[in-house]
């Protein structure tokens, strides 16, 4: 991993919620122990393949976890600010998969071995784990279903519907990464994604370069061929 180099306080590192509960001795531990680095946009700091000596967390910025074949390419997830990349991998022992950054951020990365010894020494840090494990599976298990399920107008319907509950329901959506990430995420070519915007302008959809703005999401949740939530069928409430 290369980019500037920096230390990493215990208060930086409870500040990541996979640590915020350890101890005292166990924080100044991995703290003494890890680095934070600031990268570039699109610098990758681990390959498919390698064994993970760090477990890596963005606490900056947004890393993309992908694979490539041949000439093809998979994004599989993208991770925001504040959140691990690949636990699963320090675990395994080996990295499934690749991550690089999408924009200007900061990675910390913790010694996996120190992870992993805390892991079996704190009961708590451990359950904190499993959720985080967890978390992970669902994300992975709901886009592959949403791949396979969804004919690609519904999955752009869905990824919107989806990004707007976690803004808050505001109705306002901005793409953090290039429409050929957010494409290759959805599983569908580039043409495909803006051919998939125009079609749900129907259903109150405007984008505007990365901003996309949905006005009658209870059309959108139709298009995503969901049931049309309660709270989409309200009024709006008089200001």
């Amino acid at each position: 991993m290369t980019g500037r180099a920096g230390q990493v306080t215990a208060e930086l590192l409870r500040s990541i919620p996979l640590f915020n509960g350890i101890s005292d001795e166990a924080c100044l531990q991995l703290a003494a122990a890890a680095t934070r680095r600031e990268l570039a946009a699109r610098g990758i700091f681990f390959n498919e393949g390698d064994r993970p000596a760090h477990l890596h967390i963005v606490t900056r910025g947004s890393a993309e976890l992908f694979s490539e074949h041949d000439e093809r390419y998979c994004t599989l997830t993208v991770v925001p600010a504040v959140a691990p990349l690949a636990l699963y991998s320090i675990l395994l022992d080996r990295n499934p998969l690749s991550a690089r950054v999408l924009e200007p951020s900061e990675i910390i990365a913790v010694p996996a071995a120190l992870v992993i010894d805390l892991c079996g020494r704190d009961a708590s840090f451990s359950k904190r784990v499993i959720y985080a494990l967890a978390s992970e599976s669902h994300e992975l298990i709901e886009d592959f279903k949403s791949h396979r399920l969804r004919s690609t107008i519904e999955r752009v319907a869905h990824w919107m519907l989806r990004g707007d509950r976690r803004s808050g329901d505001t109705g306002r959506i901005v793409i953090p990464f290039d429409k050929r990430v957010l494409a290759s995420y959805l599983g569908m070519a580039p043409e495909h994604l803006s051919r998939s915007f125009h079609v749900l302008a129907s259903a109150g959809v405007e984008v505007h370069r990365r901003t996309v703005t949905l006005s009658d999401r209870a059309a959108l949740s139709e298009a995503a061929g969901m049931d049309v939530p309660d709270r989409f069928l309200q009024p709006p409430k008089k200001t």
